[in-house]
């Protein structure tokens, strides 16, 4: 076998194996402490990091509560970096993701956010959101008066 060929071969050999590894990762379960990056992040530095996923009784997916970091929202006059608690529809979210980075450390703040939500949720007063991260991100931007940053 010529040396043209064995280099094709071993260099289509590695880029498959590199499609094949972002496919596992778009089908890897979403667990806590996982980091992702996602469509639309602004600025591009911006994470999803994964808290908890709940298997909720009623429900046809599990809800996925995550962070979002580096993700600059107004919070009475200073941004808000991180955005500590969000319970988004396991579907949405994996339709959101695109790279699986690692794992890490949930962010300060997650846990007292989940809890109010889960309280909520468990009185029938709380949801959780089936738009995409970007969209979500981009809402509370909206709604708390900031435009949203260029990418």
């Amino acid at each position: 076998m010529g040396t043209t060929r064995r280099t094709f071969l071993w260099s289509f050999s590695i880029l498959c194996f590199g499609f094949g590894q972002a496919a596992m990762a778009k089908d890897e379960p979403f667990k806590p402490g996982q980091t992702w990056t996602y469509r639309g992040a602004t600025p591009i530095s911006s994470r999803v990091i994964i808290g908890a996923v709940d298997n909720l009784e009623g429900e046809d997916q599990p809800v996925v509560s995550i962070s979002v970091t580096d993700a600059p929202i107004p919070n009475d006059g200073k941004p808000l970096q991180t955005v500590p608690h969000l319970p988004i529809a396991a579907n949405q979210l994996r339709e959101s993701v695109v790279e699986l980075e690692g794992t890490g450390t949930i962010p300060d703040g997650f846990g007292h956010g989940y809890g109010l939500w889960r309280q909520a949720y468990d009185s029938g007063k709380g949801g959780y959101f089936t738009i995409s991260v970007e969209e979500i991100v981009g809402l509370l931007r909206s709604q708390l008066g900031q435009q949203p940053v260029a990418k």
